[in-house]
């Protein structure tokens, strides 16, 4: 029996975790993390009956009160550590910056990571090279580079695709993505995410921090990671080989698949949900990124290559100058141009603590809004 603490439960890949839980009778849920107080949490906590349940929002007396008598609540940065104390298995499924400090603690208490989160991995990537054993990434990506990779050896490796669906406007013409509305640029073609994240499709700046991202969970060199265009998403992960052979990991697009591998690991099981056969899933077609366009993959390159303090700063840069996107105060392409403004600004030593890092990040986001305020950048 395994013991699962979830952090970011009320989210959509915490759901999703649970969802796939209840069709495993050898998990047992022993903590439940979220940020707010929700009746969503309370629901999930009388179905499950953790342990320990945590938030980072004061919760009401009567939200207290109506937590069932076998759970116990713990607050804020206490509860988190009790949670990766009693879990066997941690799933990081925080979003943001927010999930660097527990994916920390999890490598850290020796415990096993689920990764979800991106922050954490692109920010701790010298932790992560160094327990990559304890590491198994949900992602669907890198979920299936992970797979893909565990049958090859490394010298047989010429080179990793990350497939990317391109988003709304890969197809279209450039002047659509460069007067692109908010609305148009969060109605992505393929995944239901949150506001942040698909805008960062919209981008690409996703797959270019899951450059990174790859460049620490396999540990190569990020000049031997690309991205493709895929618009079908099928298709999650692609290695190429020496011989000029190319292994790819294929699936319907459904995050419970990986969430599922990630926990059983390192059993395969039988899928509990529906079955998508061969036939249905149609042609699957591969295009080249447009560089021009997508400036975010050259920029997180160069930024891989630099690592240290150019990880958080970009990172800040992007979630903030994504704000400002979303705010109706920026262009689509500025995103881009504001983080690489950013970038040219760090002058930092090499981040040595966590809390370094989220100094570097606050910087960045700072910095953002002062360049908007001073230049106004449409």
């Amino acid at each position: 029996m395994k013991s699962l603490s979830l952090l970011g439960s009320t989210g959509s890949i915490g759901v999703q975790t649970l969802d796939v839980v209840k069709k495993i009778e050898d998990i047992k849920v022993k903590a439940l993390v979220a940020y707010h107080a929700s009746q969503k949490l309370l629901n999930q906590v009388r179905e499950f009956k953790p342990e320990i349940v945590v938030t980072f929002e004061k919760p009401s007396e009567e939200w207290l009160k109506s937590l069932p008598s076998s759970s116990r609540y713990v607050h804020g940065e206490e509860g988190i550590k009790e949670a990766v104390e009693i879990g066997d298995i941690i799933m990081n499924a925080i979003s943001g910056v927010a999930g660097i400090k527990p994916a920390y603690l999890t490598l850290k208490k020796g415990k096993t990571l689920l990764a979800s989160n991106k922050e954490a991995v692109v920010c701790l990537g010298k932790i992560i090279k160094e327990n990559r054993n304890r590491v198994i990434p949900v992602d669907s990506e890198h979920n299936a580079l992970f797979q893909l990779l565990s049958n090859v050896k490394r010298e047989e490796v010429r080179k990793i695709w990350l497939t990317a669906s391109g988003g709304p406007f890969y197809n279209k013409p450039y002047e659509s993505f460069k007067n692109a509305s908010v609305s148009e640029a969060l109605n992505h073609p393929r995944w239901n995410m949150g506001k942040k994240i698909t805008i960062d499709s919209a981008t690409l700046f996703n797959k270019g921090i899951e450059m990174i991202e790859a460049m620490y969970l396999f540990d190569f060199p990020i000049d031997m990671i690309d991205v493709v265009i895929h618009p079908q998403s099928l298709v999650h992960g692609i290695v190429e080989l020496k011989d000029n052979s190319f292994l790819m990991h294929l699936s319907p697009t459904d995050m419970k698949i990986p969430i599922m591998y990630a926990l059983t690991y390192p059993e395969r099981r039988e899928f509990p949900f529906y079955r998508l056969s061969l036939f249905e899933m149609g042609n699957l077609t591969f295009l080249e990124v447009d560089k021009e366009r997508f400036k975010s993959i050259d920029i997180c390159r160069e930024v891989g290559r630099k690592g240290g303090a150019y990880i958080p700063a970009l990172l800040g840069a992007d979630e903030e100058a994504v704000a400002l996107f979303l705010e109706g105060k920026i262009s689509l392409p500025s995103v881009a141009d504001i983080v690489e403004r950013i970038l040219e600004k760090v002058d930092f030593k090499d981040p040595e603590t966590v809390d370094d890092m989220l100094n570097i990040i606050d910087w960045a986001r700072r910095e953002v809004r002062h360049i908007f305020s001073l230049s106004g950048i449409r």
